[in-house]
């Protein structure tokens, strides 16, 4: 009788025993985790490009002008996904390179802008066709899985192309690109003025206004006056036309102004944007007037009062400053109502609103 109810009570313990712990599991401390399904083929890469990237005003690409390259990620997986971008214009450009984490299901733009190489923009004499060269890869546990690995066209302005026409730009947002080539940093700039001090009352070159209103002491005009006759006299500057541009649309070959003293002679634009930088670099303000078919120079008088010296450049080895001044205060009088008007052709470029803009100096040279 004992043993029975031994059996009995031990059956029953077996009963409950497997009612609590169900054949096939078994019970641990952690859960076992559920598997994540990742896919680079559930990964979507799209881009866009620029075919045309103007040299002269390339930092610009990320601001004032659109990305040069857009890449569009798409992350169709349950679980979220590093993505390794990198683009380079081969041969002309550093490589642009970022990394960035995609959530299950988001959609996400990589904007690139590679920086052309400082060596190559020298050598920059011509339009010249390049290829971009784009690859994207998911890191998987640090394992590169590549997703897109392509080249395309693109054509690369030279270096002195300027376009006259932008897409989406004002024409007034156009002439301030101007500015880009407006180089007080360069040292030929510097050079200039270190001659031009030779020619000044008092044999030195200073740089802002001063206390003086209207130029009342005439240290503006004395600085102003020196770089013509250094220009004259040891650079021999005259006006010459501009080397056509083949590159595509409204595009204008401008010379730098380092170019136009190695030259020893430029056109209306050029000889203009040479003045601007020598009194940008004596912290003088400068603006260029543009009126059709041509341009010349204004250069601020003190800081109080919106006067100045306009000068017309191209009568360099042909007249004197005043003239040029004088010549320069007509054109601007019979142009005044024309740009107030904000007519066609006709524009004010005031270089130090341009750097306030964030518009500066083609990093050249």
């Amino acid at each position: 009788m004992r043993k029975i109810w031994i059996w009995k009570w031990l059956a029953l313990l077996g009963v409950i025993s497997l009612a609590c712990f169900p054949t096939g599991q078994v019970l641990t401390g952690t859960p076992e985790p559920t598997e994540q399904i990742f896919s680079v083929d559930n990964i979507q890469v799209d881009y866009i490009y620029t075919t045309n990237l103007i040299t002269v005003i390339y930092p610009l690409y990320g601001s004032k002008l659109d990305d040069f390259l857009i890449v569009t990620l798409t992350n169709d997986n349950a679980v979220p996904v590093k993505v390794l971008v990198e683009s380079e214009i081969s041969g002309y450009s550093d490589k642009a390179i970022d990394t960035v984490e995609l959530q299950a299901g988001e959609t996400l733009e990589v904007r690139q802008n590679p920086r052309l190489l400082t060596t190559v923009i020298d050598e920059l004499n011509t339009e010249e066709p390049a290829r971009i060269s784009i690859r994207v890869a998911a890191l998987v546990e640090g394992i590169e899985k590549p997703l897109l690995v392509e080249t395309a066209e693109t054509v690369v302005y030279a270096r002195r192309d300027f376009p006259w026409l932008i897409p989406g730009f004002t024409q007034a947002e156009v002439y301030q690109l101007l500015a880009s080539m407006v180089t007080p940093n360069d040292a030929s700039v510097e050079e200039l003025l270190r001659l031009a001090a030779d020619y000044t009352d008092s044999g030195i070159i200073w740089g802002g206004y001063g206390d003086q209103e209207n130029d009342e002491g005439g240290g503006v005009w004395d600085r102003l006056e020196a770089i013509w006759q250094v220009e004259e006299q040891h650079y021999g500057l005259v006006y010459v036309n501009t080397a056509v541009s083949f590159a595509p649309g409204a595009v204008q070959r401008i010379r730098f102004p380092a170019e136009v003293l190695e030259q020893n002679g430029g056109n209306c634009i050029e000889l203009a944007l040479l003045y601007a930088s020598a009194a940008e670099a004596l912290d003088l303000e400068s603006a260029i007037i543009l009126i059709p078919g041509h341009a010349y120079v204004g250069v601020r008088i003190d800081e109080v009062n919106a006067n100045y010296y306009f000068i017309e450049t191209t009568l360099i080895g042909r007249a004197s400053f005043a003239e040029a001044v004088e010549r320069g205060n007509q054109e601007f009088e019979d142009a005044l109502p024309h740009i107030d008007a904000g007519e066609e052709s006709f524009g004010w470029v005031e270089i130090l609103d341009a750097r306030e803009a964030g518009i500066y100096p083609l990093p050249w040279r």
